[in-house]
């Protein structure tokens, strides 16, 4: 617990507002609490949208009278959720063709890692915006189906970085001795992927899978500066503004259709900026704190074993026998 304490706390505090999204329908106004004039308790006008924060509306309105503070509530599943789920599709497929291509399919490793050159030369955003760009502007109606296509197209883009960096781990790990042992004793690939390689990659796979949530959620971003909303755009457009209304309310949605207002009022672009920037800096410090926790446990091991080293040298030579190291050898004799 004291060892990943950062982790747990990260985790929890982002489920509890994936619960509190969830759980929006249940106390939260479908219309955010719209208001096209607000008034005090005398009767007299005090203000008319975009109004800032106020005892009103504690983090204000934007430019439709709707509450910034209900928007961000309801968008964090979507902003949450998406970035999980590309995740584990980019980490899912992205591994399996990895180990496939690593252990089975080697002779066409070079060639697929040549092909997947392309996507480290053109930025991802580039490719994406060309696959989801039409797509996004569709009404509010086909949310999910949206949605769906959304993030398979996210999926799609970091599966190849998943391929590339899987095929490197298991061609690293593949030098190790006790590898090459296990191939020597007869082992097939399915065998030493289960024994050896299995506990590595699953220690490996969690690093990606953060590294995959970072990317994710800053890619997103770009989109949502781009005007390329998750979820498509709702039917009502911003007032006063040639622009398009995010329909999932997605928070990087909210940035990038308030990112004209940012000179005018700039609470509409630093509220939902805010929230983004404390979702990032949560999943970087715990994937901070266990890359420092793996580096701390190989450096634990290698200490284990110089001392272990240095215990049989004051010892003396071992009384065991001496096994020859050279397999074919040994087989021969006997």
């Amino acid at each position: 617990m004291k060892k990943y304490k950062k982790t747990i706390w990260g985790s929890s505090f982002l489920l509890c507002v994936l619960i509190v999204s969830l759980l929006y329908p249940l106390y939260g106004p479908s219309d955010f609490d719209k208001v096209y004039f607000l008034y005090d308790d005398k009767g007299d006008l005090v203000g008319v949208p975009p109004i800032p924060p106020s005892s009103y509306y504690l983090l204000g309105t934007d430019r439709n009278g709707e509450s910034i503070l209900l928007m961000i509530l309801y968008g964090a599943k979507f902003t949450i959720l998406i970035a999980l789920c590309v995740t584990i599709l980019r980490v899912f497929v992205g591994g399996i063709l990895g180990i496939i291509f690593s252990l089975w399919l080697k002779p066409l490793l070079m060639v697929v890692k040549d092909y997947l050159l392309v996507y480290k030369i053109v930025p991802p955003i580039i490719i994406t915006i060309v696959l989801m760009g039409k797509v996004s502007f569709y009404m509010e109606d086909a949310i999910y189906g949206i949605i769906l296509y959304q993030i398979v197209v996210l999926a799609i883009v970091g599966i190849p970085s998943v391929i590339v960096t899987t095929s490197e781990i298991i061609e690293e790990l593949s030098k190790k001795s006790f590898i090459l042992t296990s191939y020597l004793m007869g082992g097939t690939h399915f065998h030493v992927l289960k024994r050896q390689i299995k506990p590595f990659l699953t220690s490996y796979g969690v690093l990606i899978g953060i590294q995959q949530l970072l990317n994710t959620f800053i890619l997103i971003m770009y989109l949502g500066i781009y005007k390329i909303y998750i979820g498509g755009i709702s039917k009502d457009n911003v007032r006063g503004l040639e622009l398009f209304n995010s329909n999932s309310k997605e928070w990087a949605g909210l940035i990038g259709q308030n990112f004209d207002e940012f000179y005018r009022t700039p609470y509409l672009v630093f509220t939902p900026l805010i929230c983004y920037f404390i979702l990032i800096l949560i999943v970087t410090m715990i994937k901070k704190e266990l890359e420092e926790a793996w580096d701390s446990n190989s450096l634990a091991y290698k200490t284990k074993k110089k001392k272990f080293k240095k215990s049989q040298e004051k010892q003396g030579p071992s009384k065991t026998t001496i096994v020859a190291t050279d397999f074919t050898l040994q087989k021969e004799l006997s």
